[in-house]
């Protein structure tokens, strides 16, 4: 799905422009391939920094501050979906159509830097110091209990875990139903 009208919508042309997508450097079409997969890989690896950076907020008893590093990770993919929109791509579609093992690994991955980050503030809320202090001089003993922060965080995870299989679902369907439809006029050709 590409757009009809072939003008570029003002906000891509500009993200063009600041990509560098007409710039000399991008080469030939196998360099400007190889170029756009190795952006690709460097957000990935840029989005799991940030998790990673978290994580260490959080170990470190700044837990508070690394919900601005978590959600600031997550700009990457508002970025590249808000994109794919203005370009008549439905980048859920796409999403959908992510083979097992790739929604398994990267969904595992994430699943393990949460239930780590929920750990070390778990921790420190319940024992009013974080699991490595540098002396950020922050107690929170007696902020909460640790039991309704797991139980919080165990709700929040399976609510995820249900909404993004529902919507996975439903979109194979209609990826499917596409797909036979697009055959069925294959056929009468």
């Amino acid at each position: 799905m590409s757009n009809v009208s072939g003008k570029k919508p003002r906000t891509n042309s500009l993200a063009d422009r600041i990509v560098g997508f007409d710039d000399p450097s991008m080469g030939d079409e196998r360099e400007r391939d190889v170029i756009l997969r190795a952006y690709t890989f460097g957000s990935v690896i840029s989005t799991y920094a940030f998790f990673a950076l978290g994580l260490v907020f959080a170990a470190i008893g700044a837990g508070m501050w690394s919900v601005l590093i978590i959600l600031a990770s997550g700009l990457t993919g508002v970025a590249v979906s808000a994109y794919c929109k203005r370009e008549n791509v439905d980048f859920s579609m796409a999403i959908a159509r992510v083979s097992p093992r790739r929604l398994l690994i990267s969904n595992v991955v994430g699943a393990g830097f949460a239930i780590a980050w929920v750990a070390a503030l778990v921790f420190h809320m319940t024992v009013g110091r974080p699991l490595i202090d540098v002396s950020l001089g922050s107690d929170l003993s007696g902020v909460t209990s640790s039991s309704s922060i797991a139980i919080g965080a165990a709700v929040g995870f399976v609510g995820a875990i249900v909404a993004m299989s529902i919507s996975r679902s439903r979109k194979i369907k209609q990826a499917r139903a596409e797909a036979a439809a697009a055959a069925d006029i294959e056929d009468e050709d």
